[in-house]
């Protein structure tokens, strides 16, 4: 992949490999210690669903889809509380696993662990949010 973009190297082969970058997916993925297996994405994708995308800016990302629209997904990291709307053209794959922290073991979507986790997500979204909402309020007050 010396010379070549993702979106090629999706076209050549069925998957491609990344090692994960930033905090934005924790505590699912972690910075420089995870490595997700990425396939093209379906023709419809679904709540909660990995995906890969590029921003206009030319920027690589990987978040999840929160939700799912005709041409438009609103898009977070798992780690995040502000949502991005993402345009179909703009998603370049989805992650079908992750090989966690540098490990062999490799976790599938389809897993019952990562399944678990996926019960989780809304949850913790919401924690954050709060969170971010108190943090905000108290400065204002501390000012």
């Amino acid at each position: 992949m010396a010379n070549s973009t993702i979106e090629q190297e999706l076209e050549r082969q069925d998957y491609i490999l990344l090692q994960t970058t930033g905090i934005s997916m924790e505590p699912l993925l972690h910075n420089r210690k995870s490595t997700v297996v990425i396939i093209s994405p379906p023709k419809m994708l679904k709540r909660y669903d990995v995906v890969l995308f590029r921003r206009i800016s030319g920027e690589y990302v990987l978040h999840r889809v929160l939700k799912a629209g005709q041409k438009i997904y609103l898009i977070c990291g798992d780690n995040e509380v502000n949502m991005e709307p993402v345009a179909r053209e703009q998603i370049l794959g989805v992650m079908e696993g992750y090989y966690p922290d540098e490990g062999e073991r490799y976790i599938s979507c389809n897993d019952l662990e990562y399944q678990r986790y996926l019960r989780t997500v809304r949850v913790r979204y919401w924690v954050r949010w709060w969170k971010a909402l108190l943090v905000r309020v108290w400065r204002n007050l501390t000012r």
